[in-house]
């Protein structure tokens, strides 16, 4: 999604990798395996149906982005982005893909030793030319032209206050975003389950809040929950299918937003963005 240092080249894996753990909303377990893909293209397959990792095949953004019957893909394909990785075979067990640690790190972790590698072929990037800002209640997102590719986001928590991070080309994605994990209130999670949400929740694949104390388990980062939106919106993004340049802007904004811009940009909003090929 965003421009790797070594340009836009497609890139897939050199070998077959798997891992295992449970669904964050189903509490059920889940495996998944990477196959290479000389495609250009992200696909899941689950019970022998191939669904590609585009926005026009978003169904849900209550609580995580959903891609037909899959559930929570976003951070999946945050660490493919992030290891600039854009062609791919992803293979489930289930419809909800394993939470692990409630990161992308181990995601991360797998897709490195399936040894990432580039193919002869290139993606374009999509220059945004003009501003285009998006709204609902209080939160927002808004994307601005710019040479590189810059996240800004802003967030408010209950019992942490407000919280701000950038993510650009200098940031390190494996150590600044990929370990933020998923993160919700203790006071939430018997409400959640109540309606078929949070069954897998723990501690141990959490960031647990108190809304009178803050974090209840220990955060890997001060400010980790805005780094963690920051990874889901990269996750989100990504279904778009190019990478940007562009800068952005988002204050309280979550799935729903994120996926909102990402179909404006991929649907091809030409007096506002310029998509090169």
């Amino acid at each position: 999604m965003f421009q790797s240092k070594d340009g836009n080249p497609v890139k897939t894996i050199s070998k077959k990798g798997s891992l295992s753990g449970i669904g964050l909303h189903s509490g059920e377990k889940s495996s998944i395996t990477f196959s290479p893909s000389d495609s250009g293209e992200i696909n899941f397959i689950f019970k022998n149906k191939r669904i590609r990792a585009c926005v026009e095949n978003v169904t849900n953004t209550t609580r995580g982005t959903s891609l037909g019957d899959l559930q929570t893909i976003e951070h999946i394909l945050a660490a493919a982005d992030g290891l600039g990785i854009n062609s791919l075979e992803i293979g489930l067990s289930a419809k909800e893909l394993p939470n692990m640690d409630g990161s992308a790190l181990p995601f991360v972790a797998a897709l490195i030793a399936c040894k990432p590698k580039a193919l002869k072929q290139n993606k374009e990037p999509i220059i945004v030319k003009e501003r285009i800002f998006l709204e609902d209640q209080n939160a927002s997102i808004e994307i601005l032209p710019y040479e590189g590719f810059c996240i800004d986001f802003e967030t408010c928590f209950v019992g942490l206050g407000k919280q701000n991070f950038t993510f650009n080309e200098s940031t390190n994605f494996i150590t600044e975003i990929a370990p933020a994990r998923t993160f919700g209130y203790k006071e939430e999670v018997e409400e959640l389950k109540k309606h078929g949400l949070a069954k897998g929740a723990s501690l141990e694949n959490s960031l647990v809040l108190n809304k009178k104390k803050g974090y209840v388990n220990v955060a890997r980062f001060e400010e980790e929950p805005v780094r963690h939106k920051i990874l889901d919106l990269i996750g989100d993004l990504s279904l778009i299918g190019r990478p940007i340049k562009a800068k952005i802007i988002a204050k309280k904004s979550g799935h729903k937003l994120n996926i909102e811009m990402a179909k404006k940009i991929a649907a091809g909003f030409y007096d506002k963005i310029v998509l090169k090929s």
